[in-house]
């Protein structure tokens, strides 16, 4: 398909007996995360764009390490934007072996390779949408493998709730499971807005790896949407401290 806004490029992670599960049974009770309202990133002084190139795994992925919770510039990789757009590059490389920057990869494949690196400690897969609530509030971004709609475009653009866009500083993103079907997306929830009524989780709050998309790159995806869309190819990680 032809004439699109911008580029997809995940591929839902094959199962792996491997994969290592987050125990969120082990983690804090789900009252106490919830304490928390909502994960703050670490604001970065820009984001990255994956442009043209069917990299949003890895553009992805140095978008969730700049995100936090370390702060990102502990790492000389990103200083600039150009930086931090090659590092990107190379980790989609390095981890898929795809040289054309359009064919797409495996998250968990990304993971594999930072871990090689010596940036995160540890990775494990967060396939049920409780356990990614969970993992976001405990430590931090969480990536996830959606399927793309065409409606998922939009990202609201200034159009329909206009309250929410303005008091959030964001977009929601429209899904319409009827528009056409794309591909898979890999983006980043850096946090989560809860019901003010019973205070149950509502919004994630989106970072894409498209950089004029939504409100400078940023969206809102009902937690409702999320479980209607989720495949279980949800990565989360610890990074290694400095």
């Amino acid at each position: 398909m032809t004439g699109l806004p911008y580029r997809l490029g995940a591929k839902r992670d094959r199962p792996d007996p491997r994969n290592y599960l987050l125990d969120t049974a082990a983690l804090a009770p789900q009252a106490a995360v919830l304490d928390r309202k909502m994960y703050t990133m670490v604001n970065p002084d820009f984001r990255i764009d994956q442009g043209h190139e069917g990299t949003c795994v890895g553009h992805g992925h140095t978008n969730l390490l700049m995100a936090g919770p370390s702060e990102h510039r502990l790492y000389p990789e990103f200083e600039t934007e150009e930086k931090a757009h090659q590092f990107a590059r190379r980790l989609y490389l390095e981890a898929s072996g795809d040289t054309t920057y359009q064919t797409g990869m495996f998250p968990g494949d990304a993971c594999a390779k930072l871990k090689e690196w010596g940036l995160i400690d540890s990775y494990w897969s967060v396939p049920q949408v409780d356990d990614v609530i969970t993992a976001l509030l405990t430590f931090g971004p969480v990536g996830l493998t959606l399927p793309w709609y065409f409606s998922m475009y939009d990202g609201n653009n200034g159009k329909g709730d206009k309250v929410l866009a303005e008091q959030y500083g964001n977009y929601w993103i429209k899904v319409n499971m009827e528009s056409i079907f794309i591909g898979y997306h890999w983006i980043i929830v850096t946090g989560i807005d809860l019901a003010p009524d019973d205070g149950a989780p509502e919004w994630l709050r989106i970072q894409n790896s498209w950089g004029d998309w939504g409100w400078n790159g940023t969206g809102r995806l009902t937690v409702e949407n999320f479980r209607r869309l989720n495949t279980g190819s949800n990565w989360t990680f610890a990074e290694r401290p400095f």
